[in-house]
């Protein structure tokens, strides 16, 4: 097979309109990538905190924490001693019923007793 002046110049514009294709290609997803970056870069840049910012932020909530955990601790020392009271000043079910079944056999009593003396 001979290749004239013809061929050689048909196949150098295959090869050229090829690495055109690719190259465009190429440089489409190039570029689409960088235009994702800079999209997200400007992302960032909207919304990032500054590393003093930062510090002052968490520091500002460990003082928070701080004070909860010492209104909880006061709470529940309070809530310790407001069961303390009560266990003081009440009575538990066991000794309420067993109070009101004593009082309730002494009535009996006095109603029998009552009854006896009327007849």
């Amino acid at each position: 097979m001979t290749f004239d002046a013809g061929t050689w110049w048909l196949l150098g514009l295959l090869l050229t309109g090829l690495l055109g294709i690719v190259g465009a290609l190429v440089t489409r997803s190039v570029f689409h990538r960088i235009d994702e970056n800079s999209a997200d870069i400007k992302e960032v840049r909207e919304n990032y905190t500054t590393r003093k910012d930062h510090k002052a932020d968490t520091d500002a909530l460990r003082r928070e924490m701080k004070e909860i955990r010492s209104e909880m601790r006061t709470e529940i020392q309070d809530l310790r001693e407001d069961i303390k009271e009560i266990k003081e000043n009440c009575l538990r079910k066991e000794d309420f019923e067993r109070n009101f079944l004593r009082m309730e056999s002494k009535q009996d009593a006095l109603n029998r007793y009552i009854m006896e003396r009327r007849d």
